[in-house]
């Protein structure tokens, strides 16, 4: 970041944490181009993280890419098991390419059958059950977010912040 954007995003940084009394929530400026009119974040707790994370399974893998240094694609049998390192997690160990839909589940996404009322924590979870629970072959999954989700409305979000909505976005 070049010395005049720096110096931009402290004051912008500054005034938000004066008109709010709070820190401004942090997201990367690519969740933007990804979502037109609005989009689910919850704080990403992997190690300390201060930043915000759309809450699907895509926008969390490129996080723990370019924040993480995590290399989301490595799922081969001779890939090196890692420690999931998000805040309350009781060391659970997995291979990296593992770890968005294991995230997911810490953010408290749960997909929940339209006609019997079953929840459930994947995508694959949920084909699995409307291919097998009878009656349930035509059902529509009702996704629902973790109570620490926040939506946010991606439109008023002008020149990579919102006041209003104590949001800034990090290039």
């Amino acid at each position: 970041m070049n010395t005049d954007r720096s110096s931009e995003f402290s004051m912008v940084y500054d005034m938000l944490v004066e008109e709010h009394g709070v820190n401004p929530i942090l997201i990367d400026q690519d969740t933007l181009r990804d979502h037109t009119d609005e989009v689910t974040l919850h704080q990403c707790n992997w190690d300390g993280c201060s930043m915000h994370i759309a809450v699907e399974h895509k926008q969390v893998s490129k996080h723990l890419q370019q924040y993480h240094g995590i290399n989301t694609s490595a799922t081969s049998e001779d890939t090196q098991q890692i420690s999931c390192l998000w805040t309350g997690c009781l060391d659970a160990r997995m291979k990296p390419g593992n770890l968005p839909r294991h995230i997911l589940s810490h953010l408290g996404v749960r997909r929940i059958c339209s006609i019997c009322g079953a929840s459930l924590s994947r995508d694959d979870a949920f084909r699995r059950h409307t291919l097998e629970k009878p009656g349930c072959q035509y059902a529509k999954a009702v996704v629902k977010f973790g109570d620490k989700s926040r939506v946010i409305d991606t439109v008023c979000i002008d020149g990579g912040w919102s006041a209003t909505q104590n949001i800034m976005c990090i290039p």
